[in-house]
């Protein structure tokens, strides 16, 4: 999604799961587009990762538009702006189900059938802050169906990935890494993808806005053995797990579009 974050999951049971909602307003007509598509008439899990804009923006059109079940949220606050207190005083406003999950919680998306385990979140009431601390409380989850699995790290970067290498260790392996912070010079640490990995490595990100990713970052990502997916340069990707196989693909819509 450009120089943010979105990914849209659909469970074999139906249900659904939103996992951050950016970029930019400017751009938040390419998530509707895309809910629009696929004709998504409710949601049943919304995460915001972390407050950052690039992160939560797309939520204002979700809470406004469609129906959600659940919201898992962190308890920090972005101390330079008000607008994810909007967010969320939109999204008790409409009747949605506020999670606030601590590390080590499994969520139940899929009646078993899909694990969803949360790795990471700051889940004490009052934290907030910018920048970095709110990067480094983003909600991280591994999720896996058949013998298929996938780690979403919003923003954190390196601090965070050697808390997750000490507490988690082999656990962290997954086939599928959502590579940190959009793949920032201080993320994606070789102690870190060691542990995880992965076979294939998703980078979120928009044309350079940063310098993302990082050289640094994709060479580590290279050197480990992981294939590269960069929205900058693919567009909107999909990921489809089987039966027996698993596989990525260009999503062939205005959701595709590069920016």
């Amino acid at each position: 999604m450009g120089q943010g974050d979105a990914a849209y999951i659909e469970l074999p049971n139906g249900n659904n799961a939103l996992i951050d909602a950016g970029p930019s307003k400017a751009k938040t007509g390419y998530l509707a587009a895309f809910l629009s598509e696929h004709n998504v008439v409710k949601i049943d899990n919304v995460v915001l990762t972390h407050p950052h804009a690039d992160h939560y923006t797309g939520l204002q059109y979700v809470f406004s538009n469609i129906p959600v079940a659940n919201f898992y949220d962190t308890q920090t606050d972005n101390t330079g702006t008000s607008v994810d207190e909007a967010i969320r005083a939109k999204a008790q406003s409409m009747g949605v189900n506020i999670v606030h999950p601590s590390a080590g919680d499994m969520l139940d998306w899929d009646a078993g059938e899909v694990q969803v385990k949360v790795l990471n979140a700051c889940s004490s009431p009052g934290m907030s802050g910018s920048g970095q601390f709110l990067n480094d409380c983003s909600i991280v989850l591994k999720i896996t169906y058949q013998n298929t699995s996938m780690l979403f790290t919003g923003d954190m970067q390196e601090d965070v990935e050697a808390d997750l290498v000490t507490t988690y260790g082999s656990e962290l392996k997954s086939d599928v890494l959502k590579v940190g912070h959009h793949g920032s010079q201080y993320s994606s640490s070789d102690v870190f993808l060691a542990a995880v990995k992965p076979h294939d490595a998703v980078i979120s990100v928009g044309r350079n806005n940063y310098g993302h990713p990082a050289p640094d970052c994709r060479a580590r990502l290279q050197a480990a053995g992981a294939i590269l997916h960069r929205t900058d340069l693919e567009g909107s990707i999909e990921y489809v797990i089987g039966a027996n196989s698993a596989s990525f693909s260009p999503l062939d819509s205005i959701s595709s579009l590069k920016y």
